[in-house]
């Protein structure tokens, strides 16, 4: 296809976007659109918000000191989420059952208690949070193999 070509191409000449690239699930695709959104990480206090923003936490129902937290709320940006949603489905279908990567270990806990479907709704939340966090500190994101913990450098 040449229009994604010249997303690929775009992609790979932008910092940035080769910065985000870098997050399982995250292709050119999803960077530049991340990018053609002008989604400055000041606008934002915390990766919650920014996660927000798409859509991407859940719906709160709280009254006094119950706090009930719901289905993620289809509020926000809806072209990005659905490409989130459909990054991290690429992650789970690649994911090795016999995978001793302590992400591939947390995505199969998240798929055994919660459902494929859901698993891919909070990956792509996480992504998220971990894309303002690039943003914001102009960070590669790395996984640090065999301890679970992910780190911006």
């Amino acid at each position: 296809n040449v229009l994604t070509g010249r997303l690929e191409a775009a992609a790979s000449a932008d910092k940035t976007a080769k910065r985000l690239m870098t997050v399982r699930g995250i292709g050119p695709i999803i960077a530049t659109a991340l990018l053609a959104k002008q989604t400055q990480p000041e606008r934002f206090a915390d990766a919650r918000q920014f996660a927000a923003y798409f859509g991407m936490v859940p719906d709160q129902h709280s009254s006094g000191e119950k706090v009930r937290m719901g289905k993620m709320s289809k509020r926000g940006d809806r072209y990005v989420s659905s490409l989130m949603i459909q990054g991290t489905h690429a992650v789970l279908r690649q994911m090795r059952p016999d995978s001793e990567q302590p992400d591939d270990r947390r995505l199969q806990r998240w798929v055994s208690r919660l459902g494929r479907k859901e698993a891919a709704v909070r990956l792509a939340n996480r992504n998220l949070r971990i894309v303002w966090v690039l943003l914001q500190n102009e960070q590669t994101y790395r996984r640090q193999p065999g301890n679970g913990q992910e780190a911006a450098g």
